[in-house]
């Protein structure tokens, strides 16, 4: 008698997932005409909020012997990697999807291991079938081509149906050159002057190409750079190339643009250490020679914090490095890789690592949190040290708990001359990298020696060209010099 109890329990489970599966399975049309409403409909029918949401409503089984551990890691996992109901939040609002969760949507898809199997074998019917599949690529080309379009018209930059075509295709975007978009010349001859001005430091010894020298990728190679006084500081800087194509500036995001972005070194203690920017125009205006290049660019508005800042901006808008071998293989040349490159390239998709360094520069787009997979406190004990302000990434400006230990996506562009890697200038190689990303940001944390050589021999075809890349770095404060 009391095996056939047990024995009713699992038939009584099967039976109601049975039932369960048939509910969702009747409740799967898609009846919406338009197709931000019908991937929002393959979104909610298929049961994706159910993990991918900051609170998602509990299953009714959920509290059951060994199915509450199953799911409780996946659906944390889950949510880290994708928030799906913020997404369809932004699309109900007519607002623009990060091209990051966009990405992150279309190789689920195409990869077909969403949702993940522990779900599906509960959820049968969940997957998405062909015709959802079909409604979920057209929203991404949709999204994407909005993207791009977006982007070429941010900087000016013509673009035909054929390069918009190739755009959308893949998650990552031809490098446009400098010459095909809007620039100030004499704006940016000006700012190419102040980026190499040491009157910015209150000593006289510092400028921004002191942390990032031209000729040397952008960066100073070290694992934190050095500001006046020998201070240290307790981040890694990152390239000022290709940084125009940031959503924001900084690791954790703290400065919206470029030139936001150039007035906070100024007035770090570390850093730069004035006081006020009221100091540094002081000192340029008692430059005759600065005074008249600031009144031939600006005319009036003379030097002030937003002029300084508006002309290093317009500098650093010309750092972007078209040209690179990927970039020749995107516009059509196969044979700009070799097919060991090619191969890195696929595996660089399959394993999700074009879902985060996406779009132009591949990389800036948004803000991913160290540690989807395993914790990011795993990361940090295995460093060794405290973690400092520097470590909580985009928490250190929102102060939002969620935003805990997310990191601006690093830049790819031209990695290979960027060492050391990581917010913390920890990894010395882009081997080092890769699997650090794969064991604390894939489903795959033990990556084949075969698959990172692969990747990396792909990402070593990233590095693309720019007047800028030999410049000679000779900090001064004369005009001109």
């Amino acid at each position: 008698m009391k095996n056939k109890k047990l024995i009713a329990i699992p038939v009584v489970l099967v039976v109601a997932i049975i039932v369960y599966a048939a509910i969702m399975l009747s409740g799967r049309a898609i009846t919406a005409d338009n197709l931000n409403d019908q991937f929002v409909q393959v979104i909610e029918n298929n049961g994706c909020l159910q993990c991918h949401a900051a609170d998602p409503e509990p299953f009714w089984y959920q509290k059951m012997p060994l199915v509450s551990s199953l799911f409780e890691k996946d659906m944390t996992n889950g949510y880290r990697s994708v928030d799906l109901e913020k997404v369809v939040a932004q699309i109900q609002a007519g607002e623009t999807v990060n091209i990051a969760d966009v990405s992150k949507i279309e190789q689920a898809t195409l990869n077909n291991d969403m949702p993940i199997i522990e779900y599906s074998a509960v959820h049968w019917g969940s997957n998405l079938n062909a015709s959802e599949q079909q409604i979920v690529m057209d929203w991404v080309a949709g999204q994407r081509t909005t993207y791009v379009q977006g982007i070429a018209e941010e900087i000016g930059y013509e673009m035909d149906e054929a390069t918009l075509a190739a755009a959308i295709s893949e998650p990552v975007q031809i490098m446009p050159n400098p010459s095909d978009y809007d620039i100030d010349p004499e704006k940016a001859e000006l700012g190419l002057a102040l980026f190499h001005d040491t009157r910015l430091s209150a000593d006289l010894t510092v400028s921004c190409a002191t942390c990032h020298p031209l000729n040397n990728g952008g960066v100073d190679g070290s694992q934190f750079a050095k500001g006046i006084a020998s201070q240290v500081g307790g981040i890694n800087a990152p390239s000022v190339y290709n940084a125009v194509f940031n959503v924001q500036q900084f690791w954790n995001g703290r400065a919206a643009t470029l030139a936001d972005q150039a007035a906070g070194p100024p007035l770090n203690p570390v850093e730069m250490g004035h006081e006020s920017f009221d100091d540094i125009v002081a000192l340029l205006e008692a430059d005759e020679e600065m005074v008249k290049a600031f009144e031939k660019v600006y005319g009036n508005e003379g030097i002030s914090q937003a002029t300084i800042t508006g002309a290093i901006e317009e500098f650093e808008r010309l750092l972007v490095t078209p040209n690179s071998r990927f970039d020749q293989y995107l516009a059509g040349d196969t044979g700009a890789l070799t097919a060991e490159e090619i191969e890195g390239y696929e595996l660089f998709k399959k394993n999700y690592c074009a879902t985060c360094h996406v779009g132009v520069s591949m990389g800036g787009q948004s803000f991913e949190k160290l540690g989807t997979v395993v914790d990011a406190a795993v990361y940090y004990e295995e460093r060794g040290t405290e973690i400092s302000g520097d470590d909580q990434g985009l928490y250190g400006f929102t102060g939002n708990e969620e935003d805990m230990y997310k990191f601006k996506v690093p830049n790819l562009r031209n990695i290979e001359l960027t060492a050391p890697y990581m917010h913390d200038g920890t990894h010395m190689t882009m081997e080092e990298a890769v699997r650090t990303m794969f064991r604390f940001n894939t489903a795959n944390p033990e990556p084949t020696d075969d698959t990172v050589n692969k990747i990396v021999a792909f990402m070593k075809t990233l590095t693309g060209e720019n007047e800028y890349m030999d410049y000679v770095n000779v900090p001064s404060n004369k005009l001109g010099q």
